[in-house]
C-alpha cells in the first residue's frame, strides 16, 4: 500500500523534496509545511517508501492537511481506491478521511482519530548553559495574533524594563494564507531565558491547538509561561514542567519568582531535559512508521478494505459541510 504525501498549489519541487528541515526551519513555519512537508522529508531520509505530490493518486495512503481539503476533492474522480490520512491542525473535524491525525489528545480515540505529536521546533538552538539562571530576556515567538494583548502593553514592558529584563517579540503576522516576517529565529533560544506564550482567552481552552511550544522550551532548556490550555494541561506531571499564566498579574510574579529563587529556575530546566527526551523526532517519526505502516494495513484488511470504500460518502458529506470547515488559523 504506497503511502503519498499531498502538497497542493504549485508547492511540489525537487528543491522541497532536498530540504533538510534542521538546516533551513525558516520553511517549516505554517502548519502544512510542518506536518505535511516535514513529515514527508523526515520519513523519506528514515528510508521509507513515501512519495510527495501535487495531484493524489488512484489508490494507496494519501496524506493531507485539512487546510488542502477542497484542493483534495478536485482530484476525487481519480482516488478509486484510497485510505484518506487528514492532518486536522486548528481545524474543526475533517470529514474528508478515513483517518485524521489530531494535534492533541482531546478528541482522540485511537481507532479514526490519532493522536500524534507534533514535530519539535527543526533546528532548535537551546540556551547558552554559560548564562546560569540569571534572567534578562524573556521572548515571545508565534504569530503575532496568537500573543494576548496584555503583553503588548507599557504595563508589562515597564515591568520587565524596572528588573533589566528584554521583552522580545520574535512574531510574524498572518494576512489571509500568506505569512508576513522574514527576520523570524523561531528555532534560536541561545539567548532566551524565559518564554512566554499565552494566547487571548478561550473558555474550551485552545482546544485543537497542539502543545508545540512546551516541547521547544524543554528542549531548548528554558522555563515557560504558558496561558490555560488543554494540550499543555495534558503533558503536565508537576509544577516544574511550566507556569500556567491566566493574567498580566500571574505573568509578573512569576518572573519575580524565577528571578529570586535561581534554584527553581535550574530545577525547571532539569525537568525540562527530562521531559524533552519523551518528544525527539525518532520517537515522532516512529508514531508515523507505526500509523502508516502497521495500524493502517491492519485496519484496511480487518475491515476488507472498507476504509478505502468509505471515501465517496465522506466526500458528498464534505461537499455540504465546507462552507463551515473554512477559513482556518495558523497553529503557532
Amino acid at each position: 500500500m504506497g503511502v503519498t504525501f499531498f502538497l497542493p498549489g504549485g508547492a511540489v519541487a525537487d528543491a522541497l523534496r532536498d530540504l533538510d528541515p534542521d538546516a533551513a526551519p525558516n520553511a517549516f513555519q505554517r502548519g502544512e509545511d510542518a506536518w505535511i512537508l516535514q513529515t514527508y522529508i523526515r520519513l523519506k531520509r528514515a528510508g521509507n517508501e513515501v512519495e510527495l505530490v501535487e495531484s493524489p493518486p488512484e489508490n494507496g495512503v494519501v496524506i493531507f492537511h485539512g487546510k488542502h481539503a477542497r484542493a483534495l476533492l478536485r482530484h476525487r474522480k481519480r482516488m478509486k481506491d484510497v485510505v484518506l490520512v487528514g492532518v486536522r491542525g486548528d481545524l474543526r473535524e475533517v470529514s474528508l478521511a478515513d483517518i485524521e491525525v489530531l494535534q492533541n489528545g482531546r478528541f482522540a480515540d485511537g481507532i479514526r482519530r490519532i493522536f500524534i505529536p507534533h514535530w519539535p521546533q527543526p533546528g532548535l538552538i537551546p540556551r547558552d548553559r554559560r548564562r546560569g539562571a540569571t534572567i534578562t530576556r524573556v521572548a515571545y515567538k508565534g504569530f503575532s495574533g496568537n500573543l494576548h494583548r496584555a503583553f503588548g502593553s507599557r504595563e508589562w514592558v515597564d515591568f520587565l524594563t524596572s528588573l533589566s529584563i528584554a521583552w522580545d517579540i520574535d512574531a510574524a503576522r498572518f494576512q489571509g494564507q500568506a505569512m508576513l516576517g522574514h527576520t523570524l529565529a523561531w528555532h534560536d533560544y541561545s539567548t532566551v531565558d524565559l518564554v512566554l506564550a499565552v494566547r487571548p482567552h478561550d473558555r474550551r481552552l485552545h482546544t485543537p491547538k497542539p502543545a508545540t511550544k512546551l516541547v521547544n522550551c524543554w528542549r531548548a532548556g528554558v522555563p515557560a509561561l504558558l496561558g490555560p490550555e488543554y494540550a499543555y494541561r495534558e503533558l503536565r506531571r508537576s509544577e516544574l514542567d511550566y507556569i500556567e499564566i491566566a493574567s498580566l498579574a500571574d505573568a509578573k510574579a512569576a518572573v519575580t519568582r524565577l528571578a529570586v529563587d535561581p534554584g527553581l529556575y535550574r530545577a525547571m530546566v532539569a525537568n525540562g531535559e527530562r521531559r524533552a527526551a519523551e518528544f525527539t523526532n525518532e520517537q515522532i517519526l516512529e508514531h508515523w512508521v507505526a500509523l502508516l505502516y502497521e495500524t493502517l494495513p491492519s485496519l484496511r484488511e480487518s475491515r476488507h478494505g472498507q476504509l478505502a470504500r468509505h471515501t465517496p460518502i465522506l466526500v458528498r458529506r464534505l461537499v455540504r459541510r465546507l462552507p463551515r470547515l473554512l477559513p482556518w488559523r495558523p497553529a503557532r
